[in-house]
């Protein structure tokens, strides 16, 4: 195990084991620009700076490959241990503000959010993604469904990753995001086939009248740096 990985499980196991008692988050920013590179390049170099100032467990950017609300957007993200953690940084220490500086990219910030991290998920350095929302008035039947749906893929050997999030700011609060993930494309498109098998339909029948589906995109993560 490489030390970039071995620090990735070290996140996964700090969120699960403050489950009991707080609730890991992520703070996603939605930035537009017509420079991706130019703008990844920055947040790659910038990230482990970022990461320290802001007390956080880790960064990266997304971008979608179908399903974007707006051409031209990506997704800057953060990872923290706890709200506690999440609300205490801020975010124009002069830190965060020197870095930000040196971004000689044009665009322009969309969404600043807080998402709660309902269900963790251990992260590779890079990987495939399909995220949809959905809203629902009863988030613990939707999870416990999601939770039957992820066991059933991983006894068939499906090998994607599930994480859940809500969330607590902006027009999504509320809203469920789910995120299934692959190290690579193929693999995330065997799991999409699954939708129209049998078994899957099966169990997702048992909580799909509870919940409406609002938006789903795909998308390409990279985990620029981790705390530690």
């Amino acid at each position: 195990m490489n030390k970039l990985r071995s620090t990735f499980v070290c996140v996964l196991l700090a969120l699960m084991a403050n489950v009991a008692f707080a609730a890991g988050v992520m703070n996603l920013i939605t930035v537009n620009t017509n420079d991706p590179a130019g703008y990844a390049a920055w947040a790659k170099k910038s990230a482990p700076t970022l990461v320290e100032a802001n007390g956080a467990m880790a960064m990266g950017l997304c971008s979608p490959t179908s399903g974007a609300q707006v051409i031209g957007d990506h997704y800057l993200w953060s990872f923290f241990e706890s709200q506690e953690k999440a609300w205490s940084s801020d975010p124009m220490n002069p830190v965060v503000r020197a870095e930000v500086a040196k971004l000689d990219v044009e665009r322009t910030v969309r969404t600043w959010d807080s998402w709660r991290i309902v269900r963790p998920a251990a992260i590779t350095e890079s990987g495939h993604y399909y995220n949809m929302y959905v809203e629902t008035d009863d988030v613990a039947g939707d999870v416990a469904g999601l939770e039957r749906m992820i066991a059933e893929m991983d006894k068939r050997g499906y090998g994607v990753s599930m994480q859940i999030f809500v969330g607590d700011t902006g027009t999504t609060v509320g809203t469920v995001m789910i995120s299934l993930g692959a190290a690579d494309a193929a693999t995330l498109g065997r799991a999409m086939d699954a939708r129209t098998e049998g078994w899957f339909t099966n169990i997702v029948s048992s909580f799909a009248a509870q919940r409406k589906m609002v938006h789903g995109f795909s998308m390409t993560c990279d985990t620029y740096a981790t705390a530690g």
